[in-house]
């Protein structure tokens, strides 16, 4: 079977996806990736075929309207002007089914002009329920507490809502002019029309985290586990990393992506003086080592990438801004984190939220007048001490290394393929993932 997977966004949005194509393709299916053209030589290098997307990217989050989930879904709407409906369309039109990410959600009204089967797949929740808010409509004042119910099912449906409004003139007059299909009434939203229609959802995130919500009840819907994608094997550790590593205690690691302007050399010193623990640090630039060559038996900079998966079982904790790939590695590993939003208005915290409620690090948020070196240094000691956090980090780990989130996404693709095509795949079943 021919399937189609589209997802564009940042490493996040292609990594999980590209897992799945990989996947999908042991199974015996032929499977492309559809994606940003940038991404073309990096899915190529893992062996599924490329279907380069290119279009004009508009903007940036910054100085829009200073609340991101709003900023989001206006930038989201003006991909749709500047050429990804046309992409979209293109990439589409070889398909036997479809598997979309949320930013590629007109996907599915190309699969209701083609007549195939078409699957939603997201690493963020997006079905409203009571027990906890859209990712994008998280308030973490104070943290850690509940919002409650009324607003936990209301952020859903606002964010459906704003998004549909936003995109509902490019979208009708693309199904009439270009799908030549009706045009969708003015409160029709996305989420809630999938619902309606129980287009399968599937959810590449552990419940072992986020439990699946009791008013998730159709069977449409799908908490898979993570889609993890591990380098190649012919990966090889820098030699003066893995000298630092064998010298001393296992290292703090520190991403680059918590709050850059505040990870200076001043910080890091003090770090060190107040945790007594050995850091390794994404480093910001080339020259970050100059002025600490006294400092490198407790200190080490990398530069470029280290493949997750491969440094996070070495380390005592990892600190990082709350991105969701992180975070599912670092549970893999069983490693505490400290997780430091560096927007309090995305899904960075949500996720953050999650890691502290459920005991298995700590979370600090990312503001100028509340986080200092001294509660960095708390969080750090907490994390790498608390015997419950490494009693819970533990018991998550051994389950997230059982759970084959793949493998259920696939059993969950094939239980939802019409009965003609089901047939015509249902030997992939019976083949090892």
């Amino acid at each position: 079977m021919r399937i189609i997977i589209v997802t564009w966004g940042s490493d996040g949005d292609v990594r999980p996806y590209l897992s799945l194509a990989l996947g999908l393709k042991r199974t015996g299916h032929e499977v492309q990736l559809a994606t940003h053209i940038a991404y073309q030589e990096f899915v190529n290098n893992y062996g599924i075929e490329c279907l380069p997307m290119d279009w004009n990217i508009a903007g940036s989050l910054d100085g829009i309207l200073n609340f991101r989930p709003l900023d989001t879904i206006i930038l989201g709407a003006k991909q749709l002007d500047n050429g990804l409906l046309g992409e979209l369309w293109r990439v589409c039109q070889q398909a036997e089914a479809i598997i979309f990410n949320p930013h590629s959600y007109p996907c599915y009204y190309i699969a209701e002009k083609l007549g195939i089967p078409c699957y939603a797949a997201s690493v963020q929740p997006h079905h409203p329920t009571r027990a906890f808010p859209h990712p994008w409509v998280t308030n973490g004042k104070p943290l850690g507490k509940p919002l409650g119910n009324i607003y936990n099912w209301f952020s859903y449906l606002f964010f459906d809502q704003v998004f549909w409004q936003f995109i509902r003139r490019p979208i009708n007059q693309w199904r009439q002019e270009k799908l030549n299909i009706p045009s969708l009434p003015i409160w029709e939203g996305v989420i809630r029309r999938m619902q309606q229609q129980k287009i399968p959802l599937l959810y590449g995130y552990s419940s072992y985290l986020l439990p699946k919500p009791s008013e998730w009840t159709d069977d449409s819907i799908h908490v898979t586990g993570y889609w993890f994608l591990d380098s190649s094997e012919n990966w090889q550790p820098p030699t003066d990393l893995m000298n630092f590593l064998s010298a001393g205690s296992p290292p703090v690691y520190i991403s680059k992506l918590w709050n850059q302007d505040k990870l200076s050399k001043e910080v890091l010193l003090e770090l060190l003086a107040l945790t007594g623990q050995r850091i390794i640090v994404q480093a910001l630039d080339d020259d970050y080592d100059i002025g600490l060559t006294d400092k490198l038996d407790k200190l080490f900079f990398i530069q470029g990438s280290i493949p997750h998966e491969w440094l996070f079982p070495k380390m005592a904790a990892v600190v990082h801004h709350g991105g969701l790939g992180t975070i599912m590695t670092s549970l893999r590993a069983g490693v505490p984190m400290v997780t430091i939003p560096v927007h309090a208005d995305t899904d960075h915290l949500f996720w953050a939220l999650q890691i502290a409620q459920s005991g298995l690090g700590i979370s600090l948020i990312s503001h100028k007048e509340q986080l200092s070196v001294e509660s960095l240094a708390t969080a750090i000691k907490v994390a790498v001490s608390d015997q419950n956090i490494k009693l819970r980090v533990t018991e998550i780990s051994k389950k997230i290394q059982n759970e084959d989130g793949v493998r259920q996404a696939i059993e969950a693709f094939h239980q939802h393929l019409p009965c003609n095509q089901l047939l015509e795949t249902s030997t992939f079943k019976l083949k090892t993932v």
